[in-house]
């Protein structure tokens, strides 16, 4: 089985909490019946608290305080700590207290993984019953390895505890080693087909199940595990491969030059403190090339001559660099081909919004065609201050090296109100929040409230946990915000999904060894129990289904000067958390009876969507007023109009350059790869001159630096894809009215409740209606070029 297929999951907590405010009153719990006329007090009330959660840490401490001693886990597990008495574990996850129950954790997962694998292997045997419940199991296969492996990859990347670090790392190896175990197993991927090829079975598929069964197929297929046994074996080999190319590419350095060495008399514009530390007893400053200060010299030294020799330097490529992106690609392109595809770009896109190369290729020629209008403004602006500086009296040519000179000079002129708003700090993380959960109530009719930590569900102490309270549904998730940056915290700006939505009820876990071993005497007492599923129902729907549990991660500045003091944020820091943001409400609303589905389980050039339209709505007028009302000193209108058109700047330059990387992308995982004449260097200049804003430099080459080429591989259009969708779905339901509950239910119902469940093209066509939503239902060629005629207006 494909690692894909097996990289998801999540888990679910209590609702009716009640509330206290630091002066002790009580309010009311969401459980309980509340008069209409008591439901917007009882949410500001909710909002006010929830502020303080996050900005008074002896309100939070009080909080606390309440359910100290109470651990309300519940769960069979096997596994007993022998360090930590009354722990919840993380994510009130019993097993994870310590080192030895991450162990247990991911044997008790492999060992009922395996369980339910012999299960669909003996489908065909056990009868029709058994076969139409083939894909609810494969699902339930992926949610059980998922149940550790997405809770131990996030605490391998976030928790402070070297130990416990060290013990989620090896509980993740333990089951991706499994996972590559059942990649070489032909046997799953034969029964699905099986399934799939009885239309008898698959008439009666929901819509979520069919959309599983799909993944599941093409992600069995994407591994090659359907090949000749002679293929596979050679399948696996350059897959291989590709992970040591990969790996290569990314740590190794690329430049052919290592340092620089300029007179310090050459060194004009610098600051005195940025030059003082590079020189030495002769004179020179020796500037290594991948030091902050080479981007300095671009910035700010008055001569060219220096800015190119900076430039080139930094741009440099050693030959082992580019042999290694070249066996990159050809690796790829091989790997392709031995799945019966003409490029790796074509086997990346089949499940895609874009399906195939030549859509993708369509969608970014009509985009940079209208872009150019704002790229050339961008340009003239830089030529002509060029031309002043150099008191020209023609527009000169503008270099790579000129870039970031010219556009210094250009914003220096009104730096000190536009940066200076976008990076100082104004607004409390909890006023932020606050503005954030009543934006949500706006649209969605949901909104958080502040959660209890058990004794050893956190991982540091500025964790906050919230549960989502839908009007309709009740709780329906919760979400861990660990917003702070700490030694020793990998992790950046990031949402993790710790577990999906997914319907359990209909598990049938209590037969599994009796199918999976139909004519053995198998005693359970030597197994050890199912993986613990709490659940709850949703109104409307049948069943019991888990409940959605993401973390999300940054690494804000904690820059509380006093105690009390609340954590302020810059603008750039408010429209990162409302991104998160974006992606904590998509997994907490798509909630699907299938967890390979559910939340942000779709499509890659798809998923980034509903966190970029979150960052439309930030500084709206209407949406402003959120997280500020009550504010001493609120941010003027003036800062956040000059933020704006900070961020406006040259974005003409910035969007093409994003423009010019995808397409690169495209064309190194391009049939062109596989041609005995493939010359990545080639193509880069080639790139650069025809549709690129400077000329290429001769001797150069940037690509060798670009790590997404194997993280993507033929993705990387994906962002500038949603940016151009969010910007269409934020003019034409959300800009005049961002409150809108009749725009944002459509919103939630059309796109965010499906998950990866309904095709995407028809979820965005829905929200948007009319002859928007006709042009693109279709999702074909003419579908990707509307979309980037639509364009990314910044």
């Amino acid at each position: 089985m494909s690692l894909q297929i097996l990289s998801a999951l999540r888990i679910n907590t209590r609702s009716g909490l009640v509330l206290k405010s630091r002066v002790g009153q009580r309010f009311l719990t969401t459980s309980q019946s509340i008069p209409t006329k008591d439901l917007n007090v009882l949410s500001e009330a909710t909002n006010d608290y929830l502020r303080l959660i996050f900005d008074d840490r002896s309100v939070w401490k009080q909080h606390q305080l309440i359910s100290l001693g109470k651990n309300t886990s519940k769960g069979k597990t096997l596994y007993k700590s022998k360090n930590i008495g009354g722990s919840a574990g993380l994510f009130e996850n019993p097993n994870f207290v310590d080192a030895p129950g991450f162990d247990y954790a991911a044997q008790q997962a492999i060992q009922r993984a395996q369980i339910i694998v012999e299960r669909i292997w003996h489908a065909p045997e056990n009868g029709l019953e058994e076969m139409q419940r083939v894909v609810k199991n494969l699902d339930r296969l992926s949610d059980t390895l998922c149940n550790v492996i997405d809770m131990a990859e996030f605490i391998r990347n976030a928790h402070p505890n070297p130990v416990l670090m060290e013990a989620a790392n090896k509980a993740y190896s333990d089951l991706c080693s499994y996972m590559n175990t059942l990649n070489t197993d032909t046997r799953i991927h034969q029964v699905l087909s099986q399934v799939l090829a009885d239309k008898n079975i698959v008439k009666n598929f929901s819509r979520d199940e069919h959309a599983a069964a799909e993944v599941f197929l093409r992600d069995f297929e994407k591994s090659g595990i359907h090949l000749p046994k002679k293929q596979r074996t050679q399948f696996v080999d350059l897959s291989d491969k590709i992970i040591h190319l990969g790996r290569e590419f990314i740590q190794r350095n690329p430049r052919a030059i290592s340092h620089i060495k300029i007179p310090k008399s050459a060194l004009t514009g610098m600051s005195h403190s940025t030059i003082q530390p590079l020189l030495r007893k002769d004179g020179y400053a020796y500037i290594q090339t991948d030091s902050a200060e080479c981007q300095m010299v671009l910035k700010y030294c008055t001569s060219s001559e220096v800015r190119q020799q900076v430039y080139e330097s930094i741009n440099s490529a050693n030959r082992e660099s580019i042999t290694i992106l070249e066996q990159l690609m050809r690796t790829r392109a091989e790997l392709a081909g031995l799945v019966g595809r003409s490029s790796f770009a074509e086997l990346q896109l089949q499940d895609k919004m874009a399906k195939n190369p030549q859509n993708v290729e369509a969608f970014l020629q009509t985009l940079i065609q209208h872009q150019t209008p704002d790229a050339q403004k961008d340009i003239k602006t830089l030529q002509k201050i060029k031309q002043r500086y150099q008191r020209l009296d023609y527009p000169p040519q503008l270099n790579a090296w000129d870039r970031d000179y010219y556009m210094h000079m250009a914003n220096a002129t009104q730096r000190n109100i536009a940066q200076h708003t976008s990076f100082t700090p104004y607004f409390s993380v909890g006023s932020v929040m606050q503005g954030i959960s009543r934006l949500f109530n706006h649209m969605y009719g949901v909104q958080f409230e502040p959660a209890r930590l058990q004794p050893g569900e956190s991982w540091h102490d500025d964790v906050r946990k919230l549960n989502v309270v839908c009007e309709r549904e009740g709780s329906i998730g919760t979400i861990y915000c660990d917003l702070f940056s700490r030694p020793g915290k990998t992790t950046n700006a990031a949402h993790y999904t710790v577990r999906t939505s997914r319907r359990v009820d209909d598990d049938d876990q209590e037969n599994d060894v009796r199918h999976a071993f139909p004519h053995q005497d198998i005693s359970l007492t030597k197994i050890m129990p199912p993986v613990y599923q709490p659940s709850s129902t949703i109104p409307g729907r049948d069943g019991q289904f888990q409940m959605p549990v993401v973390a999300l991660t940054c690494d804000f500045t904690n820059s509380r000067t006093q105690l009390g003091s609340p954590a302020l944020l810059s603008m750039y820091e408010v429209e990162t958390l409302f991104h998160e943001m974006g992606h904590a409400m998509h997994s907490m609303l798509g909630r699907t009876d299938f967890h390979n589905v559910a939340g942000t389980r779709c499509a890659t050039d798809f998923v980034e969507l509903p966190s970029i339209l979150m960052e439309h709505f930030v500084w709206h007028p209407s949406v402003l007023p959120l997280f500020t009302k009550g504010i001493e000193n609120p941010v003027s209108r003036e800062a956040v109009n000059a933020h704006l058109k900070q961020r406006r700047n040259f974005s003409g330059i910035e969007v093409n350059s994003q423009i010019l990387m995808a397409m690169l992308d495209q064309r190194y995982h391009s049939e062109a790869s596989m041609d005995s004449r493939f010359s990545s260097v080639n193509i880069w200049h080639e790139l650069q001159n025809t549709n690129g804003l400077f000329p290429s430099v001769p001797g150069t080459m940037w690509p060798v630096q670009f790590g997404h080429l194997f993280g993507y591989g033929a993705g990387y259009y994906s962002y500038l894809f949603d940016r151009t969708l969010a910007r269409r779905i934020w003019e034409r339901c959300f800009e005049k009215n961002p409150l809108d509950r009749e725009k944002g239910l459509a919103f939630r119902d059309n796109l965010l409740k499906w998950g990866g469940a309904r095709d995407p093209w028809e979820c965005v066509a829905d929200v948007l209606d009319g002859e928007d939503g006709a042009r693109i239902a279709a999702g074909d060629k003419e579908a990707m070029q509307t979309v980037g005629d639509w364009g990314i207006n910044v």
